[in-house]
């Protein structure tokens, strides 16, 4: 009887952990929507942030220059580039993480607690998106931090400027609205082409969205 309780005990536990470990893969259900934030005037850095992103914009080949360093140009290059030549270091605590760009972006403001779960963005917040594209090839919707991006502007309507790099315009800015998250005027499309369909057509940037990360609120020792 004793070893029919201990094999019960170390099933439960294993399906357990199994689904703690599913459920750190979770879209932004995993943080509480924040009440819609007024707008307000933009700090000094957030200011710094979007004339330095507008600097970007148009840029289709070659690397991104940010004062001493050179970044990729791809989704978080260009985020990382921004960051830096306005005076943030986001690199400062890559190393404390694994995975690509995107992800180490997130853990940083995640562990900062700087991840915000919101309809109503400010100028400078980070966009993290999933399921952008096929990374890893398996035919399957369970591709996890896969694109980012970061929000220029939001107006009354609450439609969301952003930037970001399209991997077949370069550096642009684009919307969304997740007021209107199927309205295909308000949204720009965000999932490549080629990739294999989506759930019930989910294809828009207000669709892939997982959460926003307030990475201008870093601790001063991010700044440079």
């Amino acid at each position: 009887m004793k070893k029919i309780h201990t094999a019960v005990l170390l099933a439960f536990l294993t399906a357990g952990l199994s689904f703690l470990s599913s459920c750190s893969s979770l879209p932004a259900q995993d943080y509480p929507e924040q009440s819609p934030e007024a707008p307000g005037e933009k700090t000094e850095i957030q200011q710094k942030l979007v004339e330095t992103a507008a600097d970007y914009v148009g840029t289709t080949s070659g690397s991104l220059t940010a004062d001493d360093k050179s970044y990729n140009l791809d989704c978080s290059g260009a985020i990382l580039a921004v960051y830096y030549k306005a005076g943030i270091n986001l690199e400062k605590c890559y190393d404390n993480y694994s995975g690509n760009g995107v992800k180490r972006i997130y853990a940083c403001l995640r562990d900062n607690k700087l991840i915000i779960n919101t309809k109503t963005p400010k100028p400078g917040d980070l966009i993290f998106w999933d399921n952008t594209w096929d990374r890893n090839k398996d035919g399957k919707y369970n591709d996890y931090f896969t694109h980012v991006g970061m929000v220029i502007d939001i107006d009354e309507d609450g439609i969301i400027k952003y930037f970001h790099h399209n991997y077949r315009k370069g550096l642009i800015i684009e919307k969304m609205n997740l007021f209107t998250p199927d309205d295909t005027e308000a949204n720009s499309p965000m999932r490549m082409k080629g990739s294999p369909p989506a759930p019930e057509g989910q294809y828009l940037a207000s669709h892939l969205i997982r959460v926003f990360g307030r990475a201008w609120q870093l601790p001063f020792g991010f700044f440079r």
